[in-house]
């Protein structure tokens, strides 16, 4: 009696834990990052998602790409990478300095 409560008990809990991580739940989080990170890249317009980078366990990280709104920069194009809050869903945008 006691082995068949403790199997039901121990399915019971591994059911509820894969149901917390559904593709509908993981497909939720991305489109609020996408749209947070679109939001906070003022410097930016025509802002796209270029890379939905790794989720931490608080935190999503994404690369942007898009053309600076500022007409001196002659529609230069400009990357930037996005840290998104899960908690608080504020989102966090720093340019990229690329290199050549």
């Amino acid at each position: 009696m006691r082995l068949a409560l403790t199997t039901a008990a121990l399915i019971t809990l591994a059911a509820s834990a894969a149901q917390a991580s559904t593709p509908g739940s993981w497909n939720d989080l991305r489109v609020r990052s996408d749209k947070a990170c679109i939001a906070a890249a003022q410097e930016l317009r025509n802002v796209r998602i270029t890379a939905y980078g790794d989720t931490f366990q608080s935190v999503t990280v994404s690369s942007l790409e898009g053309v600076y709104r500022p007409k001196h920069m002659k529609g230069a194009r400009g990357k930037a990478t996005c840290v998104f809050d899960k908690r608080s869903g504020r989102a966090e945008v720093q340019e990229l300095q690329v290199r050549r």
